[in-house]
């Protein structure tokens, strides 16, 4: 059988083959023009305390007000309302709640989870555990401001479980296949759907797959059998082509009046000669989580106390109810979202779009339908980081500090993306900064002048979250000037950042510090002749701090292997060493495949990656020794652990030209490219 593939939708766009065309154009909101919005608050305290249940048998069941998808949030809550209660972890339970089960919550985005869970949790159990000591039986527990204890957060002695390290919630699952995905659903008369991209065109269907037309006019296929599906979506064809790409050049936007939003705006002068004038790109790049996006929707009499439901994973069930209550016209508790384990989310999962697709199919099947969407439809659909370009230029005192620092830079949307907006709210939304661009932009170093300002660009190809929204596209800049900067004037790359850093930023400097230590900075063998060590650093959302050292090894013909990664990061109380350092060392690996491989190709404005042949990302071979040392200063709370090292992912192209000579300014990294 075929496998599932878009290369011919993309490739032959000169013709259009007999069969069903689709003209219908699909609106981001097709039936109410206000869009739901994602959800942003924390719930009252009151509700806080709905997310622990007493249960009979004397465990206490936790309703996870997070999304778990691998980062460990499950296992290291359950720790802390253990550790509040003083009880054995196996006696607290988690459960994903679906929709109707708690108060909703706001999204698992940023890295926040901890930061923002941490203590509220701790607060729920500490109630619990009062409550359990009073002997007040079933009485109802009610968080009423009145003051607890908080054992969680003690010093590190005092603790029974926060700071031990502990597998992942489910791990006997996730290895052995058990069902814990959103794919795994499996319900009496499911039918396999997909809906046709716009324009496309389908021949020669045969008898197992039924063409639909949904409600909101586009049109979709249904079968009883997977392989038939996919052998029909390996017939589809797209009409014309994709829309022109504009170019996003820093160069010319800056000859086209410059950038349009500011982020620092002292005046630089501009015509005197710069130490460093450099420019740098970043391409294109998908989210790639090893599980694609696949969703399952139940339509219900209309009598019925939930007329739709849903099984999916996402990163917020409650935008996902929101949303669909208002594209179908339903009242919002007439809609039931089951929260189902993310194989990787990264971003990807901030959108509403399989769940849309299953809804509508099921309702024009009248039976359960499952979308499971294939890698090609990961690239073809799905919205994707956008590109950059940056110029840095700086200038140095006598005493080699920074005295003008002037960083502009264009990118297409992150958080006001087409992939969510309607047309007339891209249009308003054009008006302001985006603050996912924007993430990273202002450098963690003193300079006695300052300008960071950029332009953000509409791409025809849907753009959106993506690791650390625009932090890792702007510390790789970033840090890329400072170490040029640092050879520029004749200093150490570790003691020109150390002397240039912003008095404000001890906790980074810290970070610097320790992993000089553990890398062995001051006795490190010279760069060149093949062998290069590189530096770099930053904070994320102001709250979470890393610095990396990369070593790499070059070859003769320019192949590049990172050798070893030491890095030291800073996210406040360790809840579980574990599942932080798996967070790093997955977020260094991330680092590696910016670097070295990753770039998402675009002909005639589509995408044009199929598989993971056409997108390279790091396998198991590529990945090198890592060493991670976690600081935990004393009364800091948790903070995110998921994206911060991404900042520092500079290092290995600081390694790249410590080992060539030569400035790694376009990513990804190729030989050939010149410095």
């Amino acid at each position: 059988m075929r496998p599932l593939s878009r290369r011919l939708l993309l490739k032959r766009t000169a013709r259009v083959a007999a069969g069903v065309t689709v003209f219908v154009a699909a609106p981001a909101c097709a039936f109410n023009p206000l869009p739901a919005m994602p959800t942003r608050s924390m719930p009252e305290a009151g509700a806080r305390q709905a997310w622990l249940r007493l249960l009979p048998d004397g465990r206490v069941r936790l309703f996870l007000p997070r999304q778990e998808m691998g980062q460990g949030v499950s296992i290291a809550l359950r720790q802390i309302v253990a550790e509040e209660l003083d009880w054995d972890i196996d006696r607290v339970e988690i459960e994903l709640p679906d929709t109707a089960s708690i108060a909703p919550v706001k999204s698992t985005v940023g890295s926040d989870s901890l930061k923002d869970f941490a203590e509220p949790v701790a607060r729920a159990a500490a109630l619990v555990r009062e409550h359990v000591k009073s002997g007040a039986g079933g009485a109802e527990i009610s968080d009423r401001g009145q003051p607890v204890s908080l054992r969680s957060f003690r010093r590190n002695d005092a603790r029974r479980h926060v700071g031990i390290g502990l597998p992942t919630e489910k791990i006997e699952s996730i290895v052995t296949g058990a069902p814990l995905f959103a794919g795994d659903i499996r319900l009496p008369d499911l039918l396999f759907g997909m809906v046709l991209p716009v324009g496309a065109t389908i021949s020669g269907l045969g008898d197992e797959v039924r063409l639909v037309t949904l409600h909101d006019g586009r049109s979709g296929l249904l079968s009883a059998y997977p392989a038939a599906l996919h052998a029909a979506a390996a017939r589809i064809e797209r009409d014309g082509t994709g829309q022109p790409m504009p170019a996003v050049d820093i160069d010319a936007v800056e000859r086209g009046g410059g950038p349009e939003h500011s982020l620092r705006g002292d005046a630089v002068n501009a015509d005197a000669s710069w130490t460093l004038d450099r420019r740098y790109d970043i391409p294109f790049a998908a989210h790639t989580a090893i599980e694609p996006r696949s969703a399952v929707a139940q339509w219900h009499a209309p009598d019925a106390a939930v007329r739709l439901e849903i099984w999916t994973g996402t990163q917020d069930a409650f935008f996902v109810r929101e949303t669909l209550a208002r594209q179908l016209s339903l009242p919002t508790e007439k809609v039931l979202v089951h929260s189902c384990r993310i194989g990787g989310g990264f971003g990807a999962r901030t959108i509403v779009r399989q769940e849309l697709e299953a809804a509508l199919l099921a309702q024009s099947a009248g039976r359960p339908v499952k979308v499971q969407w294939s890698r090609a439809m990961e690239f073809s659909d799905g919205f994707h980081r956008p590109p950059s370009s940056h110029r840095i230029r700086a200038r140095l005192d006598s005493n080699g500090r920074i005295a003008d620092w002037w960083h502009g830079f264009c990118s297409g949307h992150v958080i006001f993306t087409s992939a969510a907006m309607p047309r007339w709210m891209q249009l308003a939304t054009s008006l302001v900064k985006d603050p996912g661009v924007a993430r990273g932009a202002v450098p963690v170093y003193a300079s006695t002048r300052m300008r960071v300002e950029f332009s953000d660009i509409r791409l025809p190809v849907d753009t959106g979250p993506w690791r650390g929204l625009g932090a890792g596209p702007n510390g790789f800049a970033i840090e890329s000037a400072m170490d040029e900067l640092a050879g520029l004037a004749g200093r150490d790359p570790l003691q020109f950042r150390l002397v240039n850093l912003d008095p404000q930023h001890m906790r980074l400097k810290a970070c610097l510090e320790r992993v000089a230590d553990i890398s062995g900075w001051t006795t490190r063998p010279r760069s060149g002749s093949g062998f290069g060590r590189g530096i770099a650093c930053g904070i994320y959302k102001e709250s979470s701090y890393a610095a990396v050292v990369a070593d790499v090894s070059v070859a003769a013909d320019g192949a590049v292997r990172v050798m070893h990664l030491y890095c030291a990061q800073d996210s406040g109380l360790v809840v579980n060493p574990d599942q932080v350092r798996a967070q790093i060392e997955g977020n260094l690996v991330w680092g590696i495949g910016m670097i070295l491989s990753e770039k998402l190709p675009i002909e005639d404005g589509r995408v044009a990656a199929y598989s993971f042949a056409d997108y390279t990302i790091p396998t198991m071979d590529a990945v090198p020794v890592i060493d991670i040392v976690l600081i935990e200063p004393a009364g800091v709370l948790p903070s995110g652990a998921g994206e911060t090292a991404m900042v520092a992912v500079a290092a290995v192209a600081n390694a790249i030209a410590a080992a060539t000579g030569r400035r790694v300014t376009t990513l990804p990294y190729r030989p050939q490219t010149p410095a």
